[in-house]
C-alpha cells in the first residue's frame, strides 16, 4: 500500500525504549492515540491531515494500517472526525463537536489551574430527571469533575461555570435541572470534608496514576538534561507519548481546588514534569511534523498563535 512519499525516519534508542514501555504498560488504543495526535499536532496546524500520513506516523507504535483505518472509521461514526475524499486519498479533520472537545482539553492539559477557592460548591439537583437522563448527565459532567453525593445530587467545588453551561446548553433535559451554589465552613473547621473528597473523588487511585506517569517520564527528562540534542523525529514521538499519557491521567483527575487536595499531591509534580518535557520537545518536533504530515495541498500550515502559549510559552 502506498502511503507518504518520504518514509519517516525511525526513532533513536532512547525514544524507541519509551515507545516499547508505552506499548507494554497498556494496550494501545488506536482511536485514543489518534485523538491525541489530532488535538496536539494537527488542530494547531489547520486541522486537516491525509490518512496516509497517520498510517506512517503510527507504524512505530506497532499499529497496522488496518487498525488505523478501523479507528478513523469509528471516530467518524462517533462524530469526532469527518472525512473528505479527493481522488483516491482520504483526508480527516475534527468535526465541530471534536473541535469543541479539543478546546476543552486544551484548557485542561496545557494550562495549570491553581485558582483560589472561595469555598463555594456547584450543585446539580437531578430529582426531576428520568433515570436515563440522570445517567447521561452524570456521564457527561463527570469529565468536568462532578461526582454524585446522592441519587439526585451531583457536586463539584470551583466548577468551571462557562464550561458547564456549554455542556448543558444542548441537553434537552436542562430545563428540569436545578443548579445551586453552596458554601462550606472554613477548611480548618471541616475536617470531614477532606474524608468525603478523598473517598468520593477516588484521590488515592488518581494519585497512583500520577506516580506511574512520573516513573515513566522522569528517566526521560534526566536523559535529556544530560544530552540536550534531540532530533525532530525523537521529539515528536516523545511529545506524543507524553501528552497521550498525561491526557489519560487527566481524564481521571477531577480539577479539585488545591485546598481540598493532599499537601503532597502528585498532580502538581506531574504537571511540572510535563511542562518541562513539552517545552523541550514541542518546537523540535514541529520539524518532523513538517515532513511527516500532509493535507490536500501538501505540507501543513504553520502552527497557530495559541500553540506558542502552551505550558506558559514555547521558545526556540
Amino acid at each position: 500500500m502506498k502511503t507518504a512519499q518520504n518514509k519517516s525516519p525511525a526513532p533513536t534508542k532512547l525514544v524507541d525504549k519509551l515507545i516499547r514501555k508505552f506499548q507494554q504498560r497498556v494496550p494501545v488504543r488506536t482511536g485514543s492515540l489518534l485523538v491525541t495526535i489530532f488535538g496536539d499536532c494537527i488542530a494547531p496546524r489547520g486541522g486537516v491531515v491525509w490518512l496516509g500520513s497517520l498510517i506512517d506516523v503510527l507504524a512505530p507504535f506497532g499499529i497496522s494500517h488496518r487498525l488505523v483505518r478501523t479507528a478513523v472509521y469509528r471516530l467518524v461514526q462517533d462524530k469526532i472526525l469527518e472525512n473528505e475524499q479527493i481522488g483516491r486519498r482520504s483526508y480527516y479533520s475534527l468535526t465541530q463537536a471534536g473541535r469543541r472537545a479539543f478546546v476543552e482539553a486544551t484548557n485542561r492539559i496545557y494550562a495549570e489551574s491553581l485558582r483560589p477557592w472561595d469555598g463555594y460548591w456547584t450543585l446539580l439537583v437531578t430529582s426531576q430527571l428520568s433515570t436515563e437522563e440522570k445517567a447521561a448527565l452524570k456521564k457527561d459532567v463527570e469529565w468536568l469533575g462532578f461526582r454524585a453525593l446522592g441519587s439526585d445530587l451531583l457536586a463539584h467545588p470551583s466548577a468551571d461555570e462557562e464550561l458547564l453551561q456549554a455542556h448543558l446548553q444542548t441537553r434537552p433535559s436542562r430545563h428540569k435541572l436545578v443548579i445551586m451554589k453552596a458554601q462550606v465552613p472554613p477548611i480548618s473547621a471541616a475536617t470531614s470534608l477532606h474524608t468525603l473528597v478523598r473517598e468520593t473523588w477516588s484521590l488515592p487511585d488518581i494519585e497512583a496514576a500520577y506516580e506511574e506517569f512520573l516513573r515513566l517520564f522522569h528517566p526521560v527528562l534526566n536523559a535529556l538534561q544530560a544530552n540536550k540534542k534531540l532530533r525532530g523525529v525523537d521529539a515528536f514521538y516523545l511529545r506524543t507519548c507524553l501528552i497521550h499519557e498525561y491526557r489519560r491521567v487527566l481524564l481521571r483527575d477531577t480539577a479539585l481546588p488545591t485546598e481540598l487536595l493532599p499537601p503532597t499531591w502528585k498532580g502538581h509534580t506531574a504537571y511540572q514534569l510535563t511542562k518541562e518535557l513539552y517545552q523541550r520537545t514541542a518546537l523540535p518536533s514541529e520539524e518532523f511534523v513538517d515532513t511527516a504530515f500532509q493535507n490536500q495541498v501538501g505540507q501543513l500550515p504553520p502552527v497557530n498563535e495559541q500553540f506558542k502559549f502552551r505550558f506558559g510559552g514555547l521558545s526556540d
